[in-house]
Parts: structure tokens; C-alpha cells; sequence
């Protein structure tokens, strides 16, 4: 779940630094992956409900969802090709399978 606003000059930064290049651009686009995206640029309730639930308040806020990781692995603010290809491992466990949604 990548959540982003228009404003966001930290999201705008890791799309273009990190989410929209190898190897996490491929990994995001594959099969058993399902890249998730709230826009929060107008304020949105239910995305600040999401955000609270985790005692965050603001943004860049991404997380990754899967069969080992059903409350989600939080990921830090600022992104690397590292850490989200290390989440979305530790997401999918033994069945290869990762959802990024809330």
C-alpha cells in the first residue's frame, strides 16, 4: 500500500528514486503481486483511519501486506530498492503470493 499525495514531496521521491525502478518496479508488476494506491492529495477519512491505525499521521506511508505479513510490514519514510524487495519477501513467506493493500 503506497499512500501519496500530490503535495508529497518525499512520495514524489521515492516513486521516482525507488518504486518506479528495477528491481522493485518488476517485482511490483508481477502475477502474484497487488500494488495498492491511496491518494490522500484532498483529506480522505477513510485513508486517515488507515494512517491512525498504524499512529501515523502523515505522510510518505507504505506497507506490505501477504500471507506472512497479514497486519502488514510498515516501511520507513524514506525508501530503498533494499528494503522494499526485503519486505515484499518477508510478505509473500513460502507461498511467493503478496498483496499490498490495507
Amino acid at each position: 500500500m503506497d499512500v501519496t499525495a500530490d503535495w508529497c514531496l518525499t512520495c514524489k521521491a521515492n516513486k521516482t528514486l525507488v518504486l518506479d525502478h528495477a528491481p522493485v518496479v518488476s517485482a511490483l508488476a508481477a502475477e502474484s503481486v497487488t500494488p495498492m494506491q491511496a491518494d490522500w492529495t484532498r483529506p480522505d477519512p477513510a485513508i486517515s483511519r488507515y494512517l491512525e491505525s498504524f499512529g501515523r499521521y502523515g505522510i510518505p506511508f507504505n506497507a506490505v501486506y501477504g500471507p506472512a505479513a497479514p497486519d502488514g510490514i510498515v516501511l520507513p519514510e524514506l525508501l530503498s530498492s533494499d528494503v522494499v524487495m526485503e519486505a515484499l519477501s518477508r510478505a509473500a513467506g513460502a507461498t511467493g503470493t503478496v498483496v499490498a493493500r490495507p
